[in-house]
């Protein structure tokens, strides 16, 4: 099937969907939809390419911009219809609806609700705010936007999920009338007591690494006294920190394996922002020649950023079975580097490939980084790339492509 034909069809399938869209509307949302498919980027530049439609790139995309501009592709007119659509043909049994809010060069915050579906969340609906946290009247005001399309409780269970930031009672409270389940995170000072006993923070249960405790019939904030509800506090060995959740259903281990679909927003929204450079994460990836299976043992890789602040980024080279890959960040202070903290966003397999925020390197867009590798064992020096001086880049901005990027 060619591109044309492409077109037409799924020009055909959106007319199906009754739409509140005229014809033209329909078609340019069918080209937005092929472009989007067939390209391996969100950029306009790229979208241009896959378009079915002649003329030169730059016609093109302004093509795009001007589209983007019109009201009938705002998602309260248009996209809520597909939400209808696609609840109204849900096969499933089971509904995890996921709210997160990621953040946009200090800048802006996204605020999203999606639906659970094979490790990623599909977003449902979202809002754009002024960066930093959101608050209790945003959150709700995006569940009672979807609330009408979501499918009855006689087809579906509805579960919902959050971190922390989505804790406040009234939202739980919102999902009790609704009749869903939910799980949210909590913070550790918040105050909590059983059904007969005391008020008592969170931190106080004095978790230890890799301990896990499920509470049930617990009320929470003195404020509220809201219940009962049921806690999980775990604290991995990956964290640094205990981490603590309320549900409804019954605290146990199949919750806690249930509450990991919340998890799917971070690759979902890793795959928002991340098309050939990320504008929040930093990856470096090595390839090594012979395969890791040729290191040998106790060899550490170590990234040295030298410019604007030094910071050593340490791994080694080979993990066991059983063993997450993870990178230790440091910081100079003085003549020795300070451990900033240990992350788990590595991988060591056939490539060894490290995932580093901008925001823990305390870089902002455009700063100019210089750096260079180093293979270590025993405290000794195997390898440096480059054999003398450094390499750099740039942190990219939402520029960057039109700036730096060219065909």
């Amino acid at each position: 099937m060619n591109s044309v034909h492409l077109h037409q069809q799924l020009v055909q399938h959106l007319a199906g969907l009754r739409l509140p869209l005229s014809q033209p509307q329909q078609t340019n949302l069918a080209l937005w939809c092929q472009a989007l498919a067939v390209s391996p980027n969100c950029h306009l530049a790229t979208l241009a390419l896959g378009l079915p439609l002649p003329g030169q790139r730059e016609n093109l995309i302004q093509r795009l911009r001007r589209d983007l501009k019109k009201e009938a592709l705002q998602s309260d007119r248009c996209y809520q219809a597909l939400v209808r659509h696609l609840f109204a043909h849900w096969s499933g049994q089971e509904v995890s609806l996921v709210m997160d809010r990621t953040d946009l060069e200090h800048r802006w915050s996204i605020l999203s609700l999606g639906v659970a579906y094979h490790q990623r969340v599909m977003p449902l609906a979202w809002q754009l705010l002024p960066f930093g946290g959101t608050g209790m009247a945003e959150q709700i005001k995006l569940l009672k936007r979807v609330k009408p399309a979501v499918p009855s409780l006689e087809r579906v269970r509805v579960h919902f999920y959050g971190d922390c930031e989505f804790r406040a009672v009234p939202l739980q409270r919102l999902c009790r009338t609704y009749g869903w389940h939910w799980q949210v995170g909590l913070k550790s000072d918040l105050y909590f007591r059983p059904q007969t006993g005391p008020w008592q923070q969170l931190a106080s249960l004095g978790l230890k690494t890799g301990q896990r405790r499920y509470l049930n019939q617990v009320y929470l904030t003195q404020e509220h006294d809201f219940g009962p509800v049921n806690l999980i506090a775990d604290w991995s060995p990956n964290q640094a920190s205990p981490r603590y959740w309320a549900l409804d259903l019954p605290a146990d281990s199949q919750a806690w394996r249930r509450g990991r679909k919340r998890f799917w927003i971070e690759p979902t929204f890793r795959d928002w922002k991340s098309y050939g450079f990320d504008l929040e994460h930093l990856y470096f990836r090595v390839d090594p020649a012979g395969g890791k299976e040729g290191f040998p043992p106790g060899l550490y890789l170590h990234l040295h950023i030298l410019k604007p602040g030094e910071w050593r980024i340490s791994l080694p080279l080979q993990f066991s079975a059983d063993e997450k890959p993870y990178y230790d960040l440091a910081r100079r202070e003085g003549d020795e580097f300070a451990l900033r903290g240990r992350w788990n966003r590595a991988g060591a397999d056939k490539i060894i490939e490290i995932c580093i925020p901008f925001q823990e390197l305390e870089l902002e867009p455009r700063d100019r980084v210089h750096f260079f590798l180093q293979v270590e064992k025993g405290g000794l020096e195997v390898e440096r790339i480059p054999p003398s001086g450094y390499l750099s880049l740039q942190v990219p901005d939402r520029d960057f492509e039109a700036t730096e990027w060219h065909l």
